[in-house]
This record gives C-alpha cells, structure tokens and sequence, in this order.
C-alpha cells in the first residue's frame, strides 16, 4: 500500500494541540526526535507504530488520521 502524508494538516493539529517544538511532540509521542524531524521534513514516511502514537499524542480522530496519513 502506497501512501503519503499531509504535513501541512499534521502541523496544523500540533498546532492546534499547542504543541511548538519537535522536542515536545516527540516527548508527548514517545518518538525519537531524529526519527520524528525525519517525518516532519518530509524526507521520510511513518512507519504504522509512528503513525499509531502520533495520532494518540494529537488526539485525533481516525477520519483525520486517515485524511494525515493516507493523503
């Protein structure tokens, strides 16, 4: 399955979640923050678990999980 995120919705939740830095979103998701500046840069795509615990730290509904993770 082929798939692409949406950086810019994904950071407009973060946003909208009052989350400002990687580091705070990588200690909120318990990604490492190499792995999570990898994602956010777009030079790399979210394995599932990533996407699993992005999606809890942001709160998100599976409807905008999808439309993040499956542009």
């Amino acid at each position: 399955m082929k798939y692409m995120i949406d950086l810019n919705i994904l950071k407009s939740e973060m946003e909208r979640r009052g989350i400002r830095s990687v580091e705070e979103l990588s200690e909120r998701s318990r990604i490492n923050k190499r792995e999570l500046l990898l994602v956010l840069n777009g030079k790399q795509l979210p394995a599932m678990d990533i996407m699993v615990e992005l999606a809890s730290a942001l709160e998100l509904s599976p409807e905008k999980a999808k439309e993040i993770f499956f542009a």
